[in-house]
Order: C-alpha cells, then sequence, then structure tokens
C-alpha cells in the first residue's frame, strides 16, 4: 500500500532530521570540533567536564561521559559508515535502500493529466488527512499522485517531492546550511587539514581525572605570536590527572616560546595512552624556539609525565627537549615515564632526546616497556640533560631503548655537554647508548663525570663512546663513565702527540645474571678501536671489581680467576652461568682456551658445582672438577680448536700464565 510506503519515509525523514540535529550539539555525544574554534576544558568538582568553545553556549559531560575532539570532517566520515547496513535498511535512508521502497515520481508540468490510483480511492486519501491534522509531511506525502486536488499545502507539490528527496539526503550532511558553524581559522593556506585553534585542559582537582580523547585532531599555530609568546596548540593546567586517548592520527604544532603539548611544572600527571585499538593512534608535537615537543615552554620545567601506549613524537623547539623542560627553565625535566607504546624524541639544539633543556638537569626518568628512541640536539644528552645539565637517576628495566648523545659533547645516557650522569640504573630491556662527540655512552659529557652506574639482571647493553673530535681539540669519551677530561699527551715542546680519553669507570654488575654489556670504541672516521665485552657472573665478590674494562673477561669467584684466552693468550668475551651442579662456559669463537686455577676450582666445589662444560663453535667438552683438583697442579686448562680438543697437562697450564695478557 502506498500509505505503508509514505509513513515509512515520514519515519526516515524525522531519523534523519535527529541525526542532523545530533551533529549540531556537540553535548549530546560528548563529541567537540576543533574546527569550530578554541576549546577549554574544565573539570568540575563533581565529576562532570564543562566545555566551552568560543560563540557557543557552554556544554557539560556528566561523569562516565567521554570527551571527543575532532573535526567536523572526521565525524561526517563516521557517519556515513555508520549508515551502511541494516540500521540503514531498517531507517529506509541512507546508502542502502530497501526493495520495496518506491521513490517520489518525477515532476511533471502542470497540465499533465494524472491517473488515479485504484488502490487508493479519494475517501482514503481524505481519512489520511483527518487521521494526520497538523501533519504537513503526511499530507504532502499522501497526495503526490494527484496534482488537480484541491491545494492544502503552503508550497506546490513539486516543490515538496523535491523537498523529500532533499531531506532524505540530509543524514550524509555535517548540518543544514542555515546552522553550518562559522568558518575556521586555518593558519595553513593549502587547506591540509590543520587548524588554527587551540585546546586548554584545566583539572584543578587532585582526587578527579579529567579524561580526553583526541581524534584525528590537527593543530598548527606555529606561526602566531602573541606579544612576546606564541600560542600552545594544546596546553594541560591544574593539580588533577589528565589522561588523553590518542585515536587516528593527531599533530600538534606550537608558536614561539610554547611547548608543542604543554605541560609545565603543575602537580597533576598528564598520561598520553592509546588503549582503544592498541596501536592505531599517534600524535606527533613539535614546540617553538626554547620549547619542549611535550613539556616545559620557555624557562618552565615540566613533571609527571607517562606514556603508555600509541606512536608519539616529540620534537623540542632550539633549547628546548624532545620531552622535558624549556630552555633555561631551572626547574629541569623531572618524573618522566614510559611503560609502553612507541616514542620518539629529538631535542633541539642544546636540549635534550629526554629530559633537560638548554642548562636543565633531569632527574628520575623511568622506562619499563616499549620502544624508545631518544636523540639530544648539539650538546644535549639522548636521555638526560641539556647543555650543562646533570641526568640523574636514569632506571631503564625493559623495553628496547636507543639513546643517542647529541653530536656535541652529549653523552647517550646521562650528562649533556660539561655535565655529569649519576645514579644510572639498567636492569633490563636491550640498550644501546651512544655518545655525542668525546662525550660517554653512559655516563658524563664532554667534561662531565660518570658516577654510580649499576647494569643487573639480564639486561642487555651497548656502550657506545663518544668519537674524538679533533675541530674541538678533544678526545673520545668512555664507553661507561666520564666524557673527554684533557689528559692529552704532548712532547717537550708542548707538541700534541695524542688526545686523552674519557676514564673508564667499572659499572657495578654484581647483579647481572644472564645480561651483557658490549663496550665499543670507534675512532673519528668511524673505524673500531677496542671492543670488550662483559657477562653476568656466578658469585662476584662484593667489593672487588668484577671485570676490568679492556684487560680481560674473567669470572670472580671470591678471589681466583676463571677466564678465556685465544690460544695465543688474548683474553676472549664469554658467558660463564651455573645451571645446578653444572658451570657452562660458552665463547663464540672456533679456537679458544679455558684457564684457572687452583682456587677457582676449590670456589666453585664450594659453590657446589660438580662439572665444567666448555663450549665454543664447533666443540663442547666436560670436565669433572675433582678430577682437575686431584691433578694437583696449580693450573688448568682446555683448549679448542675447530673439532679438536685437548686437556693441557698442570705443567704445561702452569707455564701458559706467563703468556696472560
Amino acid at each position: 500500500m502506498k500509505k505503508n510506503n509514505t509513513f515509512r519515509r515520514a519515519v526516515a525523514l524525522v531519523a534523519a532530521l535527529s541525526i542532523t540535529v545530533s551533529l549540531a550539539a556537540p553535548a549530546f555525544a560528548g563529541t567537540y570540533y576543533i574546527d569550530d574554534g578554541d576549546i577549554t576544558i574544565i573539570k568540575n568538582e563533581n565529576g562532570s567536564q564543562t566545555i566551552k568553545q568560543q560563540g557557543k553556549e557552554d556544554c557539560t559531560d556528566q561523569v562516565g561521559d567521554e570527551t571527543i575532539i575532532t573535526t567536523h570532517k572526521k565525524a561526517i566520515t563516521t557517519l556515513e559508515s555508520d549508515l551502511e547496513g541494516p540500521a540503514a535498511e531498517d531507517s529506509g535512508f541512507g546508502p542502502v535502500v530497501e526493495d520495496n521502497y518506491q521513490p517520489a515520481p518525477p515532476a511533471q508540468p502542470e497540465d499533465a493529466e494524472e491517473p488515479k490510483d485504484a488502490d487508493q480511492p479519494e475517501d482514503d486519501d481524505q481519512k489520511n488527512a483527518e487521521e494526520s491534522e497538523n501533519d504537513e509531511e503526511q499530507k504532502d506525502a499522501d497526495r503526490q499522485e494527484n496534482t488537480d486536488r484541491k491545494e492544502s499545502a503552503e508550497e506546490p507539490e513539486d516543490a515538496d517531492r523535491q523537498e523529500s528527496a532533499d531531506r532524505q539526503a540530509q543524514p550524509q550532511q555535517a548540518a543544514p546550511a542555515d546552522a553550518a558553524p562559522a568558518a575556521p581559522t586555518s593558519v595553513n593556506p593549502k587547506d591540509n587539514g590543520f587548524w588554527g585553534n587551540t585546546i586548554t585542559v584545566i583539572n584543578n582537582f587532585a582526587d578527579k581525572v579529567l579524561n580526553l580523547t583526541l581524534k584525528d585532531v590537527k593543530i598548527d599555530v606555529s606561526g602566531t605570536v602573541s606579544g612576546k609568546d606564541g600560542k600552545a596548540a594544546l596546553s594541560v593546567q591544574g593539580v588533577g590527572n589528565v589522561e588523553i586517548e590518542l585515536d587516528g592520527k593527531n599533530e600538534l604544532k606550537s608558536g614561539n616560546l610554547k611547548a608543542g603539548l604543554e605541560k609545565n611544572t603543575s602537580e597533576g600527571t598528564l598520561t598520553l595512552k592509546d588503549d582503544k585499538e592498541a596501536g592505531s593512534g599517534s600524535l606527533t608535537a613539535e614546540g617553538g624556539g626554547w620549547a619542549a615537543g611535550i613539556g616545559g615552554s620557555d624557562g618552565k620545567g615540566t613533571n609527571n609525565i607517562i606514556i603508555s601506549g600509541g606512536t608519539v613524537t616529540a620534537e623540542g623547539g632550539n633549547y628546548g627537549a624532545g620531552i622535558g623542560s624549556g630552555g633555561g627553565s631551572y626547574d629541569g625535566g623531572d618524573h618522566i615515564t614510559i611503560t609502553g607504546g612507541t616514542v620518539n624524541a629529538t631535542g633541539g639544539a642544546w636540549g635534550a632526546g629526554i629530559g633537560g633543556g638548554y642548562g636543565d638537569d633531569s632527574d628520575h626518568i623511568t622506562i619499563t616497556g616499549g620502544t624508545v628512541t631518544a636523540e639530544g640536539g648539539n650538546y644535549g644528552a639522548g636521555i638526560g640533560g641539556g647543555y650543562g645539565g646533570v641526568g640523574d637517576h636514569i632506571t631503564i628495566s625493559g623495553g628496547a631503548v636507543t639513546a643517542i648523545g647529541g653530536r656535541v659533547g652529549g653523552a647517550g645516557i646521562g650528562g649533556g655537554y660539561s655535565g655529569d650522569g649519576d645514579h644510572i640504573t639498567i636492569t633490563g630491556g636491550k640498550v644501546t647508548a651512544e655518545g655525542g662527540n668525546s662525550g660517554a655512552g653512559i655516563g658524563g659529557g664532554y667534561w662531565g663525570r660518570g658516577r654510580n652506574i649499576t647494569v643487573s639482571g639480564a639486561a642487555q647493553v651497548t656502550a657506545v663512546a663518544g668519537k674524538s673530535d679533533e675541530d674541538n681539540f678533544s678526545g673520545f669519551g668512555a664507553t661507561i663513565g666520564d666524557g673527554y677530561n684533557g689528559g692529552d699527551t704532548r712532547d717537550d715542546d708542548g707538541n700534541l702527540i695524542s688526545y686523552g680519553s674519557g676514564k673508564e669507570v667499572q659499572a657495578d654488575i654484581s647483579g647481572l645474571t644472564t645480561g651483557y654489556i658490549h663496550h665499543i670504541i670507534y675512532d673519528e672516521n668511524g673505524n673500531k678501536v677496542k671492543e670488550w665485552w662483559e657477562y653476568g657472573h656466578l658469585q662476584p665478590a662484593p667489593d672487588t671489581p668484577n671485570a676490568p674494562a679492556g684487560e680481560s673477561n674473567e669470572v670472580d669467584l671470591g678471589t681466583p680467576w676463571l677466564h678465556v684466552e685465544t690460544l695465543e693468550g688474548d683474553p676472549l668475551p664469554f658467558n660463564a652461568q651455573q645451571q645446578g651442579r653444572t658451570l657452562r662456559v660458552t665463547t663464540d669463537n672456533l679456537a679458544a682456551r679455558l684457564h684457572g686455577n687452583r682456587e677457582a676450582l676449590e670456589a666453585l666445589r664450594e659453590q657446589g658445582v660438580e662439572q665444567i662444560v666448555f663450549v665454543t663453535t664447533l666443540k663442547t667438552t666436560t670436565l669433572s672438577v675433582e678430577d682437575l683438583l686431584a691433578e694437583g697442579g696449580s693450573w688448568f686448562a682446555l683448549e679448542h680448536n675447530g673439532l679438536v680438543s685437548r686437556q693441557l697437562s698442570a705443567a704445561q697450564a702452569e707455564s701458559l700464565k706467563c703468556q696472560m695478557r
């Protein structure tokens, strides 16, 4: 019956209008559009959130509501997607059309005679009109087949038909033409999706959390200057915590002296996360001059930042850290924690990748997971202090971390140029730390010191010394320890013979079990000068060095030594682990010698070791501790050469001690 189809079209029209209204009323959906102007979100004492936007009435999201900031373009794309499928079929509108749906007939000339419908006599039409009195839309639809009937509508029938068709397409529009928002101010004339409006988030209640979702938000106010300062694309303020969920691709570019995502030394904690669809959300934040990518603006420190997920890229302006403080704050970049996600942080010149800006220290930087790449700008540490800044209390317990010091004098992990690295602890994860020219891999920057460095557990650490720098008349830094601190060698006339180098400092590896430290020194041309390894120990003496850097790789068992060397007597890297009553000694070499003294055997026996398994690339040999002790010699030795194994006599083994280097 035509009556049924008309009724369905009327229902479709109401549904379409309701969706259109929802697009124009952000309070209903908790969705707000950066296109429409600056947005300020304020946490209330009762847990609700008030949203203020220029030129609009204030809105309130109740406790538990999700507050989303996006763009109209993204909202329309989502709406079109939502209208596909059964929902669209049932409502009679959208891209999917019902099989029995009858579109309005084409317009006909006024003098055309339209045939009457035998199934719908005039009396039925009049009854229909009585049932839907005051409903102009229903009456117009019922009379589409009668052009010569008495006109009771306000507009001609052809116009009614056109209006009905227009309204059926309405759900795919962001808003009616007469309700369109004022055109926003776009900074980029290329219309590439960026907007010149800003977001301010304020939570002044320490016991409340302000939750916000950024969904494909792009803000560029990098060219703006208001007096001395530019604008911050997004600013987080207050003593309460703020958690920002990252959906889609979000980009923030701030103006002069402002951080890309500004979070100064407010007491609250800022958390960036990607919980909804892990791995799909991202944020790129670029700071203006003297400001961090994420953290402090000019002259401002930062604290209490957590990154738990998403892909986060932060780039500081000159003198600012990638993630940390702005330049010259003297408050530093403190209490920055990364637990997951992918983080790429690059400092501006004089700033650290993660930590301090120009002249600033960093304190309590913690990484427990994720993939982190941090690179300092010139004079800044990869992770730690900016120029002249100390990197203190840096802890890594998991994840994959790459830290590269700024080209001139920054440590990979530790101090910036002339800054110290102190209380650096690595207990897990895979860590590569490379110093900038003349800076330590882990420890001090150029002219800085490295102290209280610990590597333990299963940590896999590669420490690369900063190269020598003839342009700055300086030698290379330590792998772990100090940056270049002078000590050049000169002849009697004062002519330079060689530059000094940073002092290697023995890390505390008393708790190192299955992990290792790989030390590498390159010359300024990239040629490897020196390389050595430190591996996990059995029961090292707590008051003695475990593996003197650059001399040998030996397991300290209290007082005696057990080591692996070439057949010519040069030390080789190896791994020694006790597995029950077996000591397994492994080296990745075709030819090698296991060499030790009687005291080592006695110490092993006291620890419950009954046999030693020596493993090289092609050969494995097992020795009995009791049998070796029964030989009565002072030394023992076992050689592997390819597939050949040879145990030396006690006398031969003792004679080799003169060859030890």
